[in-house]
């Protein structure tokens, strides 16, 4: 797939321009989409329908960073892909950082933004590409890219930029959804069905990021596979979707969606989503720069 028809559909899907877009506005009504972008963390007792799960994980990749630190507060922190803002507040809020939140998109920065408003922590949001970063060598002791980079075709280039950004013994932590290595051909064109359902490039696979952070001097220290605390779960609720429209409740449920001018494309974005979701996995890596 072309990247520049690729990276349009990314901006207008997160702008809520197309039909694509109406996916979010239906999780609006369910999620904090306003500030929070990223998939969600639950252990088995906790709810996965509200927002706090995006909290939850948001609070796992912070935790996994101030690891590896000797200290956060007044660190600087790159978030990349950093959304509507909610997770660069929050790692600024919770553990001290001082975070600069990358995004592709500009109504995201201009949510990000009007999200901080009036909250006193340490936190701007800029409007960039994360293959291009507008930020000097050693700005950074941390990063983060909480989801993120499954909408990035040219993974090479972003760990490339981050080794870059990040001071010698930096950390980088990642989580992101990606394919279980062990597909067969016919799985893999049902991934791919839902990559592009979802406007995502091809998805890759753990063994995929290991490779590009080898390529750009980035140490890998971990890899933590939280599907079962994230995705592994979504299928019950994929499932309850598509057994209502096979119900007497259907004519009720697309009501529903028109009365929320929710488009039907939905229906297909969640059939893809319900199809895919068996062959994906949701996973957190931490990475270092080397030390000088």
């Amino acid at each position: 797939m072309d990247q520049n028809p690729l990276r349009e559909r990314i901006i207008d899907q997160f702008s809520y321009r197309g039909e694509r877009a109406d996916i979010w506005r239906a999780f609006d009504l369910l999620l904090e989409t306003d500030e929070f972008l990223n998939l969600g963390y639950s252990e088995w007792y906790q709810p996965h329908v509200f927002g706090a799960s995006q909290r939850r994980l948001v609070t796992e990749v912070g935790s996994r960073v101030a690891s590896y630190l000797p200290a956060t507060n007044g660190m600087r922190l790159l978030d990349i892909g950093c959304g509507r803002g909610g997770p660069a507040l929050y790692l600024a809020d919770r553990f001290g950082f001082r975070v600069t939140g990358l995004d592709l998109v500009p109504y995201n920065i201009e949510r990000a933004t009007e999200n901080a408003h009036g909250k006193h922590v340490a936190t701007e949001f800029v409007v960039g590409d994360a293959t291009q970063f507008p930020f000097r060598a050693d700005s950074f002791t941390a990063c983060t890219a909480i989801d993120a980079l499954v909408y990035l075709p040219d993974r090479n280039s972003v760990f490339a930029r981050v080794a870059d950004v990040l001071e010698p013994k930096g950390v980088f932590v990642l989580s992101d959804l990606v394919m279980q290595s062990d597909v067969s051909e016919t799985e893999r064109r049902v991934v791919d069905s839902f990559a592009d359902a979802w406007d995502m490039p091809s998805i890759g696979t753990v063994e995929q990021y290991k490779a590009a952070l080898d390529n750009s001097n980035l140490e890998l220290e971990t890899v933590e596979n939280i599907t079962g605390h994230s995705v592994g779960r979504f299928r019950k609720w994929t499932s309850l979707y598509l057994q209502l429209l096979r119900s007497p409740i259907r004519s009720l449920l697309e009501r529903l969606l028109g009365a929320y001018d929710l488009d039907p494309t939905i229906t297909e974005q969640v059939k893809a989503a319900h199809r895919a979701l068996p062959f994906l996995q949701h996973v957190i890596l931490v990475a270092k720069t080397e030390a000088l």
